[in-house]
């Protein structure tokens, strides 16, 4: 029918390229469940798990891997064996969205280092995006199962030593230097490790205890891009939990149809505005608080491939 007759009376115009889909996860924090009237009108359809293995292989076929077969199945196997032997955290992923980041990486460092063997680059990328996310427990565990997979292989971390050095300068003059050698060379690893995250990744999440340096790692990043890397970084600071979500991300009379800006749909607004022709700034957002369902769902769309924020007026910035 090129009609459907819907509440009061009115027909509504059905086109036939487009479809409705809702993404149900049952009882989980933040969503609530759709009515039994609501559900009736759409069909359901039971999800599987994916097929790791397969989606491994075709992401390396695309990614210019030649060897993509042997390497998936490596792959795969370090992440059920890491997933079964390494401490239950509660930060640890290793299903198939932590798997397609290590996928995405390993196919820029294939291009940007077309002489290298695959294997010592699909080995590079699953040390450098895995290793910052283990406590230090799990640290040697994780480096064992990596040298029974790929053996006899040395890849040596990218040094960046203009910035390690502006970074051991700052903790210095700041009075944060550890007294033995040994720690220091960790604190400064810590936020070496940031700053390779943030090269592949928009969305970073600093976890750990109280007075655990987290704060301390990204200020300490910012001064070390200022002095070694000559880029200037502005630092912007909130706690999302100091206001009701309205006052965060804007909320829209239904009244009036008047729209109020929220607190960081301002910030990201003022963050994402274009630079000055030949001005390098870095931008931080930083959401200083305990994350919940309610204020992090609106953050979907920021945080995954689209880097997109979705307001409630429409507007998408």
């Amino acid at each position: 029918r090129p009609f459907i007759n819907i509440v009061e009376g009115r027909d509504v115009a059905l086109k036939d390229t487009i479809g409705y889909f809702i993404t149900m996860n049952p009882g989980y924090a933040g969503r609530s469940e759709l009515p039994d009237n609501l559900k009736a009108l759409f069909r359901p359809v039971v999800m599987i798990v994916p097929d790791l293995l397969m989606i491994c292989e075709n992401m390396l076929m695309s990614e210019g891997f030649a060897s993509a077969k042997p390497l998936a199945k490596k792959m795969t196997v370090l992440y059920a064996l890491a997933k079964g032997q390494l401490s239950k955290q509660y930060h640890y992923d290793f299903a198939l969205r932590a798997l397609k980041s290590v996928l995405v990486m390993a196919g820029d460092l294939k291009r940007a280092s077309l002489d290298l063997p695959e294997d010592v680059v699909l080995m590079r990328a699953l040390r450098d995006m895995n290793m910052p996310k283990f406590v230090k427990a799990d640290v040697p565990l994780f480096q064992g199962l990596l040298a029974d997979l790929f053996p006899g292989l040395d890849c040596p971390r990218v040094g960046y030593p203009v910035l390690k050095s502006a970074i051991e300068s700052y903790f210095e003059e700041e009075k944060m230097r550890h007294k033995y050698d040994n720690l220091f060379d960790l604190q400064v690893d810590k936020v070496m490790q940031l700053y390779e995250t943030m090269l592949t990744r928009h969305s970073n999440m600093l976890v750990g205890p109280t007075m655990g340096g987290k704060t301390v790692c990204y200020i300490t990043l910012a001064h070390a891009q200022e002095r070694g890397l000559n880029l200037p970084t502005k630092i912007v600071c909130l706690n999302p939990k100091a206001q009701p979500t309205d006052e965060l991300y804007g909320v829209l009379d239904p009244a009036t149809r008047d729209w109020t800006d929220g607190l960081f749909s301002c910030l990201f607004r003022t963050a994402s505005a274009p630079l000055e022709e030949g001005k390098q700034e870095k931008r931080f957002i930083v959401l200083d608080g305990d994350v919940d369902a309610l204020w992090i769902e609106n953050m979907n769309s920021v945080m995954d491939d689209n880097k997109l924020l979705t307001l409630t007026n429409g507007e998408r910035i």
